[in-house]
């Protein structure tokens, strides 16, 4: 971990408490073992509302194939792939509905 970085971690991380470990894998990238551990239910809740609202999907590559990660979308833009490429969109291409908003639960999880 660089100087930086490691600034960078010690601001990010100042709110996790002795009870849960940092576990580094890569330069800039930390495991927060039991960060949310408390807010668990609520972020599972918002994961079902934003699924129901737009099922989680294996979406299409613009060279045909499947994606072996199946993903949703939530917030003002959604990242979405098929045959005509990569690139956000504001609305889900299957539906045409709006992405739902970003949950609460997320935002002041991502706030510490």
């Amino acid at each position: 971990m660089t100087a930086k970085s490691a600034a960078v971690a010690a601001d990010l991380f100042a709110g996790v408490s002795s009870g849960e470990r940092l576990e580094p894998l890569a330069e800039g990238a930390v495991v927060l073992r039991g960060f949310a551990r408390s807010e668990a239910a609520a972020l599972l809740a918002a994961v079902q509302n934003v699924s129901s609202a737009a099922p989680l999907r294996n979406m299409i590559t613009p060279g045909g194939f499947r994606m072996s990660v199946a993903m949703t979308n939530c917030g003002r833009a959604g990242w979405v792939t098929d045959r005509r490429g990569y690139r956000y969109e504001d609305a889900d291409p299957m539906t045409g509905r709006r992405w739902l908003p970003i949950p609460v639960s997320f935002r002041e999880l991502a706030m510490g």
